[in-house]
């Protein structure tokens, strides 16, 4: 066995070792200056933010609901101090680690904070996409339950969900991500929907859909507790549902669809001939 050759390796790792020492110790001071910079910076900022009342501000656009929606229960002024403390000391990490020699390290913390900010504003997007879905979502069931749509809610829902997907879609697309396919499926899927709506309203649903929209004109004309005179049946407007009209007689309860009350000749008697 050549001892020399192990010897060799022992005293070029023993160097190495020495030379690293210096590397590592001005690595080491960076990385606490950046330190303490990023916690000081960040104090500053938090306590600015609070002074200028910035969670306040903030809770007017609707934001700060948003996230509480989403679980995120830390004000937001907290977050936005976070968030720098975190940029400036991956930036001092990035310098530290090539002081050290470690090129591969640094080279995988600049992806890191080159993806930073694409991740904030993904984060953004996704959040202002949240709130514009909800506002969509009660939009669609305040309006939908107006006209008497009995499944209001569920539609609402639905159309939140919806905008929720491509809203999704384009965050990843803002993070870097490639969407093409996920686009291209999603198409489909909802071309394929379209489709089978289509159908159902074109083959099935059609009288049901005259009847909900009968239903809405007919509560613009019609008030509750109306008294009408339909093919010579005399009685008083009890409800307009989504398809049905129920009219109170002498003789009882009458159900008229909706969409046969508006092809009919409505009589409605003046005050006095009531």
């Amino acid at each position: 066995m050549n001892f020399q050759i192990v010897l060799d390796a022992l005293i070029k790792i023993f160097t190495d070792i020495v030379n690293f020492i210096p590397n590592l110790v001005n690595g080491l001071i960076i990385l606490l200056v950046g330190y303490l910079v990023a916690r000081m910076v960040s104090g500053i900022v938090g306590f600015i933010l609070r002074q200028i009342k910035f969670d306040p501000l903030i809770e007017r656009t609707g934001i700060t609901g948003a996230l509480r929606g989403l679980g995120v229960k830390t004000p937001l002024w907290q977050i936005v101090s976070q968030l720098i403390y975190i940029f400036l000391l991956l930036s001092f990490l990035i310098t530290a680690t090539r002081f050290m020699g470690l090129d591969a390290v640094a080279k995988l913390l600049e992806q890191l904070l080159d993806l930073l900010p694409k991740a904030i504003a993904a984060a953004i997007v996704f959040l202002l996409g949240g709130i514009v879905s909800k506002f969509m979502g009660d939009l669609i069931t305040n309006v939908t339950k107006g006209a008497g749509i009995t499944y209001a809610s569920r539609l609402g829902t639905g159309i939140q969900y919806l905008i929720s997907v491509f809203v999704a879609v384009l965050a990843l697309g803002v993070l870097g991500i490639d969407t093409a396919l996920l686009v291209t499926t999603i198409t489909i899927v909802l071309a394929a929907f379209g489709l089978a709506l289509g159908l159902g309203l074109g083959l099935g649903a059609r009288p049901i859909v005259q009847h909900v929209l009968a239903g809405y004109y007919l509560r613009q004309r019609l008030p509750n507790g109306q008294t009408v005179v339909v093919d010579q049946t005399r009685g008083t407007v009890s409800s307009i549902g989504g398809v049905n009209t129920l009219m109170t007689t002498e003789e009882g309860a009458v159900i008229i669809p909706n969409s046969t009350l508006m092809d009919s000749i409505v009589q409605v008697p003046r005050t006095e001939d009531k």
